[in-house]
């Protein structure tokens, strides 16, 4: 790896260059000294101007008032990214998401190329240890590199869809000291992050009822008093430690319109509070209240935490040294309007002056008194910006990242926390996020209307989305996924070759190869699955798609070669391990293959091929009637799916449930007059029941 540029200096710097003192004095033989015990805290979408070190009088956190006037406060510090995964990998790693490549929630992974804090730490003599609480920061994403331990366990049930996926700042606390506590003597560095504050705000007693219709607020004074809790016993087992406070990003609520966070880059989603206090190391410290109000970023944590400890900061990273006055002119960066909508993506470039945000057009923001004002100033000119903003994206190596691999699960599960999930192969559009954020979030709703097959609400909010952002490829999405919720195939297949030709996309791709497996159509299937896999080479829905079409076309040597390279790319995903189950079964193995079947099932519960193969491994064992149960539920959950129908309509033929398999083949008999295997198997369910009637 070529180690990167350093960032342009493109502002004026702070420190002794500007004729400020230097808030920071560095002893000359801190690698001699003892090694420092290291934490990391981060507090989820917590905002910079709801903790009272920043101003705000209405959250009751003494730990944070005490903790500011122990160390140095970063009045203007920011996310370079308003997301969980992106912002975390910015914090680990010290470069921004252009550079480590995880530029949105769920689509990406931060490679095993990257070099973290806990390698760094590690690799010096330092024990890591990481103790996180949602979904976002599970060890899946990349964030395990280096660390010795990492507690990342959810309170899942594997049968629900709408689990509640984090835990509270309790649970998180209590494992981290318990654990921390039998770790081996020596340094340590700790990471410590906390999900509260996270939609949706649901604070326990006696938080909820002293921030009465302020949940928000009761999440962070309840986070506040666990984070106390842990810095007391903290500060009583390491006499010399680095601590440091910051959030991966804020909240929304209501600035610029945004109710939550993701889409745009204003202060209430960008702006994190960013503290770091030392106990027993004075030659390295600043004096105690020491406040800095010059713009620094998230990609100045990591270089400054291992300059501190007495490491050297390696080429790689791309911030700079907070002691040295962090980076002058911060990047930031949404890109989910694009991945997930095909709107405009968002850059901005925040400095002394305010904030340059560029979008479909570029706007300035000015800062005044003590934040960025949402309101642009349209006297500015905005070419020394523009200018600024191309010499820092000229620094950036960018970084594809690894693709995440979703099961629907896991898919729900981010949707669940309110992400709207996206394709990063979508083109961006002509659509500004800013200019309709306000209809945004009805994106999220459709799909849950479309879920709860409540068909008219979507259909309505549908045509709301459809004025506001025309021709964009989220909405055309929607409508589409509605079309085939519906069971519209020929609607939902049209709309998605045509999405697809406007703008190819693995996302697209695979639905309309899911479409030609629903209707045994084997070889377009194979087609579209094979593109699917051009626009996303790992995409192991579409390894699995594969696997389904060889085993259907009477390939079991291909099926099986397809079915084994999958899994040694992804060997936890179910769809794959269904996969096997499948072939298990073809070759009469259908004991071992119910076992592999039911724990992909349980994987992914509303998946129908999951009761499809179940229930194919329990009718070879002569249980018929759990397993036609299984078939009717896979049909239920997929009325299109014509294999399913198909094999359904035969089993109840074979054990005399006639009437019943006639109901299930009719309709399909109807829309497919020239189909053959169709039109015989109604007709044979139609004289079974005839047959019937005549014996009464």
């Amino acid at each position: 790896m070529q180690p990167p540029l350093r960032w342009p200096v493109t502002a004026v710097l702070i420190g002794t260059a500007c004729g400020l003192e230097n808030p920071y004095t560095r002893s000359a033989n801190t690698a001699a000294e003892a090694r420092p015990a290291v934490l990391l805290i981060t507090l989820d979408t917590t905002r910079a101007d709801h903790l009272s070190p920043y101003g705000y009088g209405l959250v009751e956190t003494p730990i944070y008032d005490r903790f500011a006037a122990e160390g140095v406060v970063f009045e203007r510090a920011y996310a370079t990214c308003p997301l969980t995964i992106p912002s975390h990998s910015t914090i680990m790693t010290g470069r921004p998401p252009p550079s480590h490549g995880v530029r949105d929630n769920g689509d990406f992974i931060l490679s095993d190329d990257a070099i973290t804090l806990a390698e760094r730490f590690s690799a010096a003599g330092w024990t890591t240890a990481a103790f996180t609480s949602a979904f976002p920061t599970q060890a899946r994403w990349g964030f395990s590199q280096g660390f010795d331990l990492y507690h990342d366990p959810l309170p899942r049930q594997p049968t629900q869809r709408d689990w509640r996926d984090e835990r509270r700042a309790r649970d998180v606390i209590d494992d981290a000291i318990e654990r921390m506590d039998a770790l081996p003597a020596g340094p340590v560095f700790s990471w410590v992050h906390l999900f509260d504050a996270h939609w949706p705000y649901d604070p326990p007693e006696p938080f909820a009822s002293q921030y009465a219709g302020r949940p928000y607020d009761g999440e962070i004074a309840y986070a506040a008093a666990e984070v106390e809790r842990l810095l007391a016993w903290w500060d009583e087992r390491h006499q010399r430690s680095i601590v440091l406070i910051t959030s991966d990003h804020g909240e929304g609520l209501g600035d610029g319109g945004e109710q939550t966070h993701g889409f745009l880059l204003h202060d209430g989603t960008i702006r994190v509070p960013l503290i770091i206090r030392t106990r027993g190391m004075d030659a390295t410290w600043p004096t105690p209240g020491t406040r800095v109000s010059t713009p620094v970023s998230h990609i100045d944590i990591a270089p400054t935490l291992l300059r501190m400890a007495g490491l050297d900061i390696h080429p790689e990273v791309m911030g700079r040294d907070l002691a040295e006055g962090g980076t002058p002119q911060t990047w930031s960066e949404a890109l989910t309007a694009q991945f997930s909508l095909g709107l405009s993506p968002l850059y901005a470039l925040t400095g002394e002056a305010g904030r340059y945000v560029e979008g479909v057009d570029g706007a300035f923001y000015p800062f005044v008194g003590s934040g960025v004002l949402p309101i642009p100033d349209v006297q500015t000119d905005l070419a020394p910006w523009q200018e600024a903003m191309g010499k820092t994206r000229a620094t950036f190596d960018e970084v594809i990242a690894p693709s995440a691999t979703l099961d629907p699960d896991d898919l729900a599960m981010l949707q669940a926390l309110g992400y709207i999930g996206g394709d990063p192969s979508a083109e961006a559009g002509d659509v500004d996020p800013r200019d309709v954020i306000h209809v945004i979030p009805l994106t999220w709703q459709v799909r849950q209307a479309i879920g709860a097959r409540r068909f008219g609400l979507a259909q309505k909010q549908l045509a709301v989305l459809e004025a506001h952002m025309p021709n964009t490829w989220g909405v055309d999405h929607l409508r589409a996924s509605l079309s085939l919720a519906q069971g519209k195939q020929d609607d939902a297949l049209h709309q998605f070759v045509d999405l697809f030709q406007r703008s190819p996309s693995s996302t697209i791709a695979l639905h309309i190869a899911e479409i030609f497996t629903s209707r045994a159509q084997w070889s377009s299937a194979e087609d579209w699955y094979t593109e699917t896999l051009s626009l996303q080479p790992m995409s192991p829905e579409a390894m699995a798609g594969l696997v389904r079409t060889a085993m259907a076309t009477g390939q079991p040597e291909l099926a099986w070669e397809r079915t084994m390279r999958g899994l040694l790319a992804h060997p936890d995903h179910a769809e794959l391990a269904l996969a096997r189950a499948s072939l298990l079964l073809a070759e009469g193995r259908a004991e071992t293959a119910e076992e592999e079947a039911l724990r992909a099932l349980n994987a992914m519960p509303g998946e129908p091929w999951a009761h499809l193969v179940h229930a194919e491994t329990l009718w070879e064992q002569g249980d018929a009637d759990p397993a036609i149960d299984g078939l009717i539920e896979a049909l239920r959950l997929s009325p299109t799916d014509l294999p399913v129908r198909i094999e359904l309509t035969t089993w109840l033929l074979e054990v005399g449930r006639n009437a019943e398999a006639r109901r299930i083949i009719t309709p399909a008999a109807k829309l497919l007059p020239d189909l053959e295997e169709v039109q015989a198997l109604s007709e044979q369910a139609e004289a079974a029941v005839q047959a019937e009637l005549a014996q009464r």
